[in-house]
């Protein structure tokens, strides 16, 4: 019975990547890119879950959804400003493990499923955070046509969370079209 339980969540997870080559079909928890946020919530619970990142308008927005996800704690969703089909362009799914060795297990084990589930080859992407200086993020990237899937394991240094004590060590999986990165290089105007 143990067997059982372990191949059918196996396969259940496979199915959270399906077989794609364009960013724009490939699933997490059943949302994917290019199809309405109003599939899953509606536009009142959206500007609820706003994140206030900046202060003033930007051309994209953030916004938190955590509401019956399978697989992820939670999410944060990109959406351009001023589009009132609410037309996803970036997915960050988090996972919070206790600590870097199980990040990094579970961020393999992700990696694997999808690389033999899409047939895609992920690098290495690690590097120290820009911002949180005294921190190392160990991350993986796969370009697809149309955009990118990151794996990051993001465990801040104390010295970090001493000073920016809002932080909060995870697993972030995202899939993500080119036109946000783009947007992020220019300084997130």
């Amino acid at each position: 019975m143990k067997i059982f339980f372990t191949a059918l969540f196996i396969i259940l997870s496979l199915q959270c990547y399906s077989r794609a080559d364009n960013i724009k079909e490939i699933e997490l928890d059943g949302m994917s890119l290019g199809t309405s946020l109003l599939n899953f919530t509606s536009e009142n619970e959206i500007k609820k879950n706003k994140l206030n990142y900046f202060e003033d308008e930007r051309q994209y927005y953030v916004v938190f959804y955590d509401k019956n996800l399978p697989r992820f704690d939670d999410m944060e969703i990109y959406l351009k400003t001023n589009d009132k089909k609410y037309i996803m362009k970036s997915i960050n799914a988090g996972l919070y493990p206790k600590n870097l060795d199980e990040c990094l297990k579970i961020k393999d084990e992700i990696k694997n499923e999808i690389s033999s589930a899409i047939s895609v080859n992920f690098v290495d992407a690690s590097y120290t955070h820009n911002y949180y200086t005294n921190s190392y993020i160990n991350g993986d990237v796969a370009f697809l046509e149309g955009g990118f899937i990151g794996l990051d394991c993001m465990f801040f240094d104390n010295k970090d969370k001493k000073k920016f004590t809002s932080l909060v060590d995870n697993l972030s999986v995202t899939i993500s079209l080119n036109e946000i990165n783009d947007w992020i290089e220019t300084g997130y105007k």
